[in-house]
């Protein structure tokens, strides 16, 4: 499952290239969530304009290795506008974000866990942001966290319901 979203441009015709070059370079989508307008999470860079960004979760069937997507969808990003980037932080350790035309995420592969330096999946923040929980439960409400062991239905009526994580 991936998360596509942007705060840059016309946000939907940037979703529907991603959702297209997916298709194309990764596999066939299997689901897709509707596009939900949200806020800006987390620090942004000093003077950034916060547009609302535009999100949505697909499922894609693929027989490539998760490695192989993260690389696909890093070029799909490029393609579209997204520049370079390293995580930039603030004075007191934050993560500090950019707006951008698009950020693709792999939320989850299969019910894998994996750890490595360049990838983490399940998406380590995946829980603490409703941007990305709302779509992926609307297309996989039943589809088990593989590592909090909750369905996404589940984790989302939870922090709606403000219980902590």
């Amino acid at each position: 499952m991936l998360l596509l979203g942007g705060n840059l441009g016309d946000r939907a015709a940037v979703l529907a290239a991603a959702r297209s070059r997916i298709a194309a370079a990764v596999g066939p989508l299997l689901l897709v969530s509707r596009e939900y307008e949200t806020e800006p999470w987390g620090a942004f860079a000093d003077g950034e304009k916060r547009q609302p960004f535009m999100n949505q979760a697909v499922v894609a069937e693929t027989d490539a290795a998760p490695e192989e997507v993260l690389d696909i969808i890093q070029q799909i990003e490029r393609e579209l506008g997204r520049p370079e980037h390293r995580p930039e932080y603030g004075a007191a350790g934050e993560r500090i974000y950019r707006c951008r035309t698009i950020d693709i995420d792999i939320l989850f592969y299969d019910s894998e866990i994996i750890d490595t330096e360049r990838l983490k999946v399940p998406h380590p923040r995946f829980a603490e942001r409703l941007f990305a929980l709302e779509p992926a439960a609307e297309i996989r409400p039943g589809y088990v966290h593989p590592g909090l062991k909750i369905s996404l239905k589940e984790l989302f009526n939870s922090i709606l319901l403000g219980d902590s994580q």
